[in-house]
């Protein structure tokens, strides 16, 4: 009962508040516009007037997320490759993939195939004229590197193509 009592005031006030426009009421806007005794249109805001304290606009706050890198490095002679995941930096990254492919020089030297940044690596092989070719594909999110790897490997015209290296990610921490 509270409540139905509460309704009607509402629509009561409301109803005395916009009946004491002489003219034309728009209650979106809260505009009464009507004709002065001269003829003249005339218009004026009948909405109660805003807080101070109410902002109208929306402020924009940028936050600062450090990027995150990865890398992969390989031994072109033995195949035998390795990652880094999460550096701070693609120098690092680079440093760290190499360090882990050549796995304390006996797998040295070893180059890097392929870098990323707040994103995902898959590495996908196939076969082109009897040798192995080797496929990076990367993905700005998780679950598209290994699908973009096979297309590669697949556009190439190399058959029998295949993941050797699952996705492997390096996002930011927010």
């Amino acid at each position: 009962m509270k409540k139905l009592l509460f309704i009607f005031l509402g629509l009561a006030s409301f109803n005395v508040y916009a009946h004491s426009c002489p003219g034309q009421f728009d209650p979106v806007s809260g505009i009464c516009r009507f004709q002065g005794n001269n003829g003249e249109l005339v218009q004026y805001n009948m909405a109660p007037p805003q807080s101070s304290n109410v902002q109208n606009s929306s402020k924009v706050v940028n936050i600062n997320v450090p990027s995150k890198y990865g890398a992969w490095a390989v031994n072109p002679k033995t195949g035998i490759a390795g990652g880094a995941l999460n550096q701070d930096s693609r120098a690092a990254a680079e440093k760290e993939a190499i360090k882990t492919c050549e796995h304390g020089g006996r797998n040295a030297p070893c180059v890097v195939g392929a870098w990323f940044r707040n994103g995902c690596l898959a590495v996908a092989q196939g076969k082109s004229s009897k040798k192995l070719k080797t496929f990076y594909g990367n993905g700005a999110q998780i679950g598209q590197a290994e699908p973009a790897a096979l297309r590669k490997c697949q556009a190439s015209g190399s058959v029998e193509c295949k993941i050797v290296v699952s996705e492997a990610c390096s996002m930011p921490k927010y």
